[in-house]
């Protein structure tokens, strides 16, 4: 037999290297955003955390870069990362709510009672502050057209809607600040959006109604960054005392 004829005759060998190859470095990236988001919660991100990254995430630093160049490519992929769990954690919440002032004070409240029942995020974000206010806002997306909505029905006051999208960021960031730093009750988040609710022009009776309705159980899944990196926190925190 000629070897044509072999090579014709012989299985087709399935080469899984790139597939393997594929895998191990989307497992590095993963475990670079675990690190990267434990340690600006703790470091800020003020200064340069890649050594601390580095370190945490027990790689080279030449093999860092091949991941991330900057400081800030880090954060932002971060965020982005973290961004997108919220929404899709908040628009289970709210995607089958007619109401839009309704569906403002639920999304607003899941938001920050996320971030209370996971104090890693809440330092995150806090820590990131206005370095990630586009991400932040993305959790909001729907806010515009719901608030615009609520506007038309009387809910709201008729104030433009950039001023009412800076008072809802800015007192977001005030309030993940105060829940990273330290316990908060159990309703804070609660009460903290019945007041913005009526800062807006909403009710008294009408807001508290709004906040005073069951919220679903937002649990991010275990494979999500939230979840990943909370648990290596733990493991961590737990490995220090």
């Amino acid at each position: 037999m000629t070897s044509l004829a072999k090579n014709l005759t012989m299985p087709a060998v399935n080469d899984h290297r790139p597939r393997v190859a594929a895998e191990r470095r989307e497992r590095m990236r993963r475990r670079l955003l675990e690190s990267a988001m434990i340690v600006f919660a703790d470091k800020g991100v003020g200064a340069s955390v890649i050594p601390e990254v580095v370190a945490a995430a027990e790689v080279s630093q030449g093999s860092f870069y091949n991941y991330f160049r900057t400081n800030e490519e880090l954060l932002a992929a971060v965020g982005d990362e973290l961004s997108g769990e919220m929404v899709a954690l908040i628009e289970a919440a709210v995607g089958d709510i007619e109401d839009p002032a309704l569906r403002v004070a639920t999304g607003m409240r899941c938001y920050l009672h996320l971030a209370r029942s996971n104090r890693l995020l809440a330092r995150f974000l806090a820590g990131a502050g206005l370095h990630l206010l586009d991400q932040q806002n993305a959790a909001f997306r729907y806010l515009p057209a719901d608030l615009a909505e609520g506007q038309n029905r009387g809910d709201f006051a008729d104030v433009p809607l950039e001023i009412i999208l800076d008072i809802v960021a800015g007192s977001g960031l005030v309030v993940i600040d105060r829940i990273a730093r330290g316990r908060t009750p159990k309703d804070y988040p609660d009460k903290v959006v019945a007041a913005l609710l009526r800062t807006l022009g909403m009710k008294v009776a009408d807001a508290e109604r709004l906040t005073s309705q069951a919220l679903p159980k937002l649990k991010p899944t275990a494979d999500s960054l939230l979840a990943r990196a909370q648990a290596r926190a733990t493991v961590q925190s737990s490995a220090d005392t």
